[in-house]
């Protein structure tokens, strides 16, 4: 069972950038085997939240 989409974040040099993911089965540890990608890195933390926010919702990625 797979769970609700959630917001990771990390620095890139000075930088910091956020993704979107899900774990693939939440019975096992959370790392990266374990996780479900939405997208590229998003450099907005907002658009991550609203992006996760609209998967959990049922709302399809839109492709830019």
């Amino acid at each position: 069972m797979r769970s609700k989409w959630k917001v990771s974040s990390q620095f890139i040099g000075d930088e910091k950038v956020f993704q979107v993911y899900r774990l693939k089965d939440i019975s096992k540890v959370d790392h990266s085997g374990n996780r479900e990608y939405a997208g590229e890195v998003i450099y907005d933390q907002n658009a991550a939240y609203a992006i996760a926010e609209g998967l959990n919702s049922g709302e399809e990625i839109q492709e830019s």
